[in-house]
């Protein structure tokens, strides 16, 4: 390999970069994966360091820090200084570390050989017979070298064109499952270029979402999930009391859906039409703004096929809704914002459109200046690649990311194609779908491992680095593929002017230094870039227009279907199937259905009834779905088992993408279908005919029932009420002060606690994850989570209202509960042998080595957040390697919970004992506060009015309240009731 940059020098490199200057550490030294024989000098044992760097989960380039300890990382944390993230993260985030030592990996080349079967080969091997192929096809004649696989950032994509032009080919294909190729159409269309603008949900006073599930996994979930909490937190607009105005329409209630005044149930399809129909009303009210520019008379024409009673009759959603909602958007005097998610492009169009004639583009969306080129290739681009593989032009393919194999359209027949190719090699870390079907299999570094850089939107710029050494003898792809070009391309791999993918990035970013004009030093510059994790600018807004040639395009409306449709949609975390083999992602209970470890089919009780299906089982029995549904797609039958909800419009199948892999690891194999498989190209949604089978298949779920049966668990008010002063009144009878047997609790020093805001609180859950990461959790599977056994201290919980409370409050009541670290803690008294003891700092403690598991306690805890552990904990190699070394890991036999992440409660105490200062508020920050998105959570000192804890409570006291009060167990965890708005005043 190419020795431009030795390992000796990386690891100078690598040793020089630290977290946000907010973040202590500096000069952190990389650290080996074994005990030190003879210490580090720039390690003291014990105390983290931390890197800035990138997320990788999805596309939206997250900045994020990741905690080191002795050379392993144990946990990722959002970076505050980059402002998509805002110092939080997602759960897929947090899960990036299972990724990493995912004991799946590929952990040395391997050849395939003529039975199919793999030997493991050295590096020599692979990159001789690798470079012998490629030489061979390089001088076969220009394109017999392709690529397909994921966009690795501008500095890593332009060296794939690089390599590849070396061998006289452009046949590259950066693929990504889910495209954003309609809202790219649908802006050269209106704007007239392809570029998509930013969104700013906080400066609205209304938002429409059509099937954009943006607080899940829609475009930038982490930064929406901010944006939105202010958006519906409780202000001053109009001369009165309000939160903003909601509407989300799409087939199934998703996260997204479930925090609106009104979720409008719609066929997949349909969503365009219906927004055109809102973009009618609009138009025909005269709520266009004056300065907008827009032609009236144009657009007049361009909507008059789509009037609501017309469009009503096509879709079957009320016209009256339709003007509701379309009233909400042209009236509002502080801004509205229209947002598209949906397959199809009329969808996008209309969307943009009613932010351009309200006059909004420019306001709640904005095009930037000098936006980054489309990391993706466009649909056609990658169909000539794969039309040149199956036509035998291709001599040597390499796949790196995307799994194409799993990911493609059917249409596409990628896997016919693969096989007319000579030579396929996979780069990647844990063997997937396309890996089964490669000659040779690379092991490449985990992002974490590697150096690459992001251009998620104008002005950021962000650098991702290694945070720490290797965990396999992996290579970066980068550095592969410029090895190979210098090595077998002859004169013109030699054109490629860098030694590895570090030289690339650092000559990259020395450009971009006199680009962005930043002062200081190259030197400065690229050590305060790996410091903050990139550069931050302000990006300029693009002076954009309607082009008048939109108002000319004609669209036809939607077939009203027959029949039965089936809709996929992203998995809130598994996503595309990226995440499948994360367990934690698997046991993460989704947000809605609540299943894990599976794949299902839901449909609505009314269409369950025609397919001769009844909820007939215990909800309380732990699973959430056993009748089995054979479903008739043109490409084949699918067999699911059916998950009974009204969250689903009737009609409606709704299946998430996600699982179904045949292969990709011990997580992910072997679980659910695969809607990839059966869909056509560029649409998620198809109609099918089901029926019912014999068979049989539990859907488990760790949710017991789904209703709070009048208890004061996830307590909601309406923001007229807030306003009057007026309280809501639960089941429960109004409780007299009691009757105290003991004196009150002294908390002479701190007594901690949190203030949990569940109007903020979307559900994404990653509070539940950040929990697994940091105290070391173990995972248990399907099988036991059916039988009640999972581990989380923390759980999302969702309630969906009554038939009889629908419409008198929010649509889905969701919020995170933990312990509660109660003052009179029903767990204490009954533990024999006192592991559950009261710390005189307010927490509920547990002491394992004391504990005998007589699980009296948990019996006694009417939260139901304490945990018995049935068995000793597994982690295979090398998923130890991420434990915490600060949380004790619990063997067979004890129960465990959360103490508001305890140990770090103790890491700042001692700190600030040993620098003679009190500890200052926001000094401790639990896991789940610190994750949390939406900022939802707040931890501080209840001793101290001052904290920001405190003065959350204290500014809401209309909205505060304590779980199950009825039991005076006088919880530290006081919860800010949801709000909604009462219907008809919206």
């Amino acid at each position: 390999m190419s020795d431009g940059l030795s390992r000796r020098s990386f690891l100078k490199l690598a040793a020089t970069a630290s977290a946000a200057a907010a973040i202590p550490g500096c000069e952190p030294a990389a650290r080996k994966l074994i005990p030190y024989v003879v210490p580090d000098e720039n390690i003291v044992p014990g105390e983290p360091t931390f890197f800035a760097t990138t997320c990788s989960e999805c596309s939206a380039g997250c900045g994020i820090v990741a905690r080191v300890m002795e050379g392993r990382v144990i946990k990722l944390e959002g970076n505050p200084a980059d402002p998509i993230s805002g110092g939080a993260i997602c759960a897929r985030g947090q899960a990036a570390l299972q990724g990493l030592y995912n004991p799946d990996r590929l952990a040395k080349p391997m050849r395939r050989k003529p039975d199919g079967s793999l030997a493991a080969i050295s590096w020599d091997e692979a990159n001789r017979e690798f470079n012998d192929k490629l030489a061979a096809a390089g001088k076969a004649g220009t394109g017999r070298v392709a690529f397909v696989g994921a966009s690795m950032g501008p500095t890593l994509d332009a060296i794939t064109l690089a390599w590849a032009k070396a061998f006289g080919s452009d046949r590259v294909g950066f693929w990504e499952a889910f495209s954003d190729e309609p809202a790219r159409k649908a802006a050269e269309a209106c704007f007239g270029k392809r570029d998509l603008p930013i969104y700013r949900l906080d400066q609205a006073e209304t938002i429409i979402s059509f099937d954009a599930d943006f607080l899940g996994t829609w475009n930038s979930p982490v930064e929406f999930g901010r944006q939105f909490a202010s958006f519906r937190a409780p202000k001053q607009r109009n001369g009165k009391l309000s939160i903003g105005n909601y509407a989300y329409v799409g087939p199934r209630m998703n996260t997204s859906a479930a925090k609106a005044d009104e979720w409008v149930a719609a066929n997949p399809g349909s969503e365009g039409a219906i927004a055109m129909a809102v973009l009618n009303v609009v138009v025909n009210q005269g709520w266009i703004a004056p300065n907008s520019g827009i032609d009236v008379s144009a657009v007049k024409a361009f909507v008059a096929d789509y009037d609501p009673e017309k469009i009503s009759a096509q879709t079957g959603v009320p016209a009256q809704t339709i003007q509701r909602i379309a009233a909400w958007f042209g009236q509002a005097t502080e801004g509205a914002v229209a947002l598209a998610g949906a397959d199809d492009p009329l969808a996008h169009s209309a969307a943009y459109l009613l932010n351009a004639v309200t006059g909004n583009l420019g306001k709640t969306m904005v095009f930037l200046a000098e936006t980054p080129p489309e990391a993706n290739s466009r649909p056609e681009q990658i169909k000539a690649v794969i039309d040149a593989m199956r036509d035998g032009q291709v001599d040597v393919l390499v796949i790196a990311g995307g799994n194409p194999a799993y990911s493609m359209p059917p249409t596409y027949a990628f896997r016919d194609a693969v096989k007319r190719v000579g030579m396929v090699v996979w780069m990647g870390d844990a063997p997937d779908e396309s890996a089964e079907l490669a000659n040779l299999l690379l092991p490449a570094h985990h992002p974490l491992e590697s150096w690459r850089d992001t251009a998620p939107r104008a002005g950021i710029y962000g650098l991702g680095q290694p945070v720490m050494q290797p965990v396999f003898a992996s290579r970066a792809v980068h550095d592969m593929l410029i090895e190979s070009a210098h090595l077998a391309a002859g004169s013109a791999g030699q054109a490629i002017p860098f030694e590895n993918a570090a030289d690339a990035i650092s000559a990259s970013w020395s450009q971009l230094q006199g680009k962005i004009g930043a002062s200081g030093t190259p030197k400065e510059f690229w050590d305060n870039a790996r410091r903050t994790g990139g550069v931050f600018t302000e990006a300029k807004p693009a002076a954009v227009n309607v082009v008048s040639t939109v108002w000319k395009q004609k669209s036809q409306l939607p077939p009203v279907p027959a029949g039965l449709m089936l809709w996929a949609f992203p998995h809130a975390f598994l996503y595309d199937g990226r995440g499948a083999n994360k367990s934690w992602l698997q046991e993460t209970p989704e947000p809605v259905s609540q299943i894990v470890w599976d794949s299902w089919a839901e449909i609505h009780p009314d269409t369950a009834s025609q397919l001769g299906i009844e909820a007939n089982y215990e909800q309380t029995r732990l699973f959430a779905g056993l009748h089995v549904i054979e479903i008739s797609t043109p490409n084949g039958p699918v067999e699911l088992s059916v998950n009974i909800s009204r969250l689903v419009r009737p009609g409606v199948i709704a299946v998430p993408f996600g699982q179904g892999h045949t292969a990709y690891g011990r997580y992910a194999k072997g679980i659910g279908v695969n809607p990839f498989a059966f869909l056509p190209e560029g649409l998620r949604s198809i109609a099918v005919s089901a029926k019912k089978t014999d068979k049989t298949h539990k859907l488990v779920t760790p949710l017991g029932k789904s209703d709070m049966m009048g208890r004061a668990i996830i307590e909601s008010m309406s923001v007229e009420d807030l306003a009057r002063g007026i309280e809501p009144q639960y089941g429960e009878e109004p409780i007299d002060q009691p009757y105290e047997m003991y004196p009150p609790i002294a908390y002479p020093g701190h007594k901690w606690g949190m203030t949990v805001d569940v109007n903020s609180c979307n559900g994404c859950s990653a509070c539940v994850v950040a929990c697994y990461a940091e105290n070391n959790i173990q995972v248990v599977g399907k099988d036991n989570v059916n039988l009640g056994r999972i581990m989380s201290w923390i759980r999302v919980e969702r309630y969906i209202p009554s038939l009889e409370e629908a419409g008198r409050g929010p649509l889905l009541q969701i919020a995170p509960v933990m312990c509660q670290q109660c003052d009179h803690a029903p767990c204490e008294p009954v533990c024999p042998v006192f592991a559950s003891s009261h710390t005189r700092e307010g927490l509920n403690a547990q002491i394992y080595n004391r504990c005998i598991g007589t699980r009296f306690c948990e019996n006694n805890c009417p939260y139901k957040v304490r945990r018995f552990n049935w068995y000793d904990p597994e982690f295979p190699e090398p998923l130890n390697l991420q434990l915490n070394p600060d949380v004790t890991v619990r063997g067979a036999g004890v129960m465990e919970k959360c103490t508001f992440c305890i140990q770090r409660i103790t890491s700042a105490e001692i700190n600030a004992r040993t620098e003679n200062r009190a500890v200052m508020d926001g000094e401790i920050v639990p896991a789940c506060a610190q994750a949390c998105p939406a900022r939802a959570i707040t931890f501080g000192d209840i001793n101290d009015p001052k904290s920001a804890m405190m003065k959350r409570r204290d500014d809401n006291k209309g909205r505060t309240y304590t779980m199950l009060p009825g039991y005076n167990a006088l919880p530290a965890v006081t919860y800010l009731r949801d709000l909604y708005q009462e219907k008809g005043k919206a």
